[in-house]
């Protein structure tokens, strides 16, 4: 009697064991997975997108596809997520634009419509100017800016940091005259021609046109200097408050379940540990970041409070 007892119990942990030992693999979706890119192919976010999709693709055993939906500074790209089957099958390359756009386009959709996943990486914005500009300095140019109001330009992209960057600067320097560009790629140029004095740029894609020579950093737009800029004064220094970290995450429908959530959670942190990714990010200046659906909300929620007051006090009424 005393055998089968053992026996049992023992074949009864056993069986509580295996769901721990053996746990399903998640099936997200269909077999493909859309992830939405808000700008056209061959964009900045291009590369990222792909690299990321490779690793997800091979650590979930499906198909993660890029979709490029360019247009409305990003709010094409963020309906389409939040109404599309929350299963997990359509994810969204997410950028400060879902808490930006609210607070300066009136056609905007509000951040809540979807639900964070995990937060790739954060990074800062740099100001650039052309080579020939006759400010060195940042105090140099705001000495310009002051002496010359509404004459000096600002390259306003549709993407949420360089946008933001050019009005809370405008508070600080003086007036400016906004040019809007559709990319990073059109405002880049028009500033390397001296089509338009200056630009604010996240760093992975400012680090090129420096190191070539075809535009000029003067300042990181964050609080301590960053570490693909070690030379730069930080924008705060003479621009009190100016303190604008750009960063690069993961969001999907709102109502996508818990399970599946932390099931895309799971595989892109394992992406993010990947040396391959790792040496793109951090080779880009950008400083990967990781973590729980959780922490990356809480940063959204707190971005978004952050460039409502930016908004409030600068005076910028949604256009």
């Amino acid at each position: 009697m005393r055998k089968f007892n053992r026996a049992l119990l023992i074949s009864a942990a056993l069986a509580a064991a295996l769901p721990a030992m053996a746990q399903p693999r998640i099936n997200i979706g269909s077999n493909q997975i859309r992830f939405i890119v808000p700008g056209p192919p061959g964009g900045p976010a291009g590369p990222t997108v792909q690299l990321l999709a490779n690793k997800v693709s091979a650590i979930l055993g499906q198909t993660v596809v890029p979709d490029y939906r360019p247009g409305a500074g990003g709010n094409i790209a963020l309906t389409a997520t939040a109404q599309a089957k929350p299963d997990g099958s359509t994810i969204l390359f997410a950028a400060p634009y879902i808490v930006t756009n609210p607070f300066f386009q009136k056609i905007a959709a509000d951040p809540g419509i979807v639900a964070p996943v995990v937060q790739f990486n954060r990074g800062v914005g740099v100001l650039l100017v052309n080579p020939d500009n006759p400010a060195k300095t940042v105090q140099e140019l705001i000495a310009n800016i002051k002496a010359q109001p509404g004459k000096l330009s600002c390259a306003a992209t549709t993407v949420a940091l360089s946008f933001v960057s050019c009005h809370v600067f405008e508070a600080h320097a003086g007036k400016l005259l906004m040019v809007g560009y559709q990319g990073n790629a059109q405002a880049s140029a028009a500033v390397a021609k001296s089509e338009v004095d200056m630009l604010f740029e996240f760093v992975n894609v400012a680090i090129a046109p420096v190191k070539e020579g075809r535009l000029r950093a003067l300042a990181v737009t964050s609080k301590t200097p960053a570490e693909a800029f070690k030379s730069l004064p930080v924008t705060s220094s003479f621009a009190p408050g100016f303190d604008i970290t750009g960063w690069q995450g993961l969001v999907v429908a709102k109502e996508t379940p818990r399970d599946v959530v932390m099931a895309l959670n799971e595989a892109f942190n394992k992406a993010l540990d990947d040396a391959e990714v790792r040496r793109v990010f951090e080779g880009g200046g950008l400083e990967i970041i990781g973590g729980t659906p959780e922490a990356f909300g809480a940063m959204i929620k707190r971005d978004f409070d952050f460039y409502g007051k930016v908004a409030k006090d600068a005076k910028i009424e949604p256009q």
